[in-house]
């Protein structure tokens, strides 16, 4: 099935996000996201979990749930696909560090989805070493003194 659309831009996401006052960046939300679909979760629940986890309980304006639903939807549609076209919505700009963070949160917002959709995921022994390895990602650190072409390559 080919796939018509593509990834938002992250910075246009990332800024109607903070102007919607959501506390997440668009590599958070993207993580959440696919974590809810990897989870199982692939009907119009989804929007209840993301409110829940991210609102209050509150529905997000059609200003911000229509970008949400073509996310969902490429997301959906990406992972679906026989090729496997995933990509992270991660910045692709910013400093290394920038990128590290992002993808820091992009891990643990994806773990946090996951585990929304599959609370006893850790009891699957076949499983538990990918969490774990998850995790770690998601503990992602660095310091400022490092060497960013090493930091790099590692990304």
């Amino acid at each position: 099935m080919p796939i018509q659309k593509s990834l938002p831009n992250y910075q246009t996401l990332e800024l109607l996000l903070q102007q919607q006052k959501v506390a997440l960046t668009a590599a958070e939300m993207h993580g959440l996201i696919t974590g809810l679909i990897c989870g199982g979760n692939h009907d119009y629940n989804w929007k209840k979990s993301i409110n829940e986890l991210t609102n209050d309980g509150l529905a997000f304006s059609q200003i911000l749930t229509n970008p949400l639903s073509e996310l969902y939807d490429f997301t959906f549609a990406s992972l679906d696909n026989n090729d496997f076209i995933f990509n992270l919505l991660l910045p692709e700009n910013d400093k290394v560090s920038e990128r590290a963070d992002a993808l820091a949160g992009w891990v643990n917002h994806f773990l946090l989805g996951l585990g929304v959709t599959q609370p006893k995921l850790m009891e699957k022994k076949e499983l538990k070493e990918i969490v774990t390895d998850l995790r770690n990602i998601g503990m992602l650190g660095y310091d400022k003194n490092d060497d960013q072409n090493e930091l790099e390559q590692a990304l």
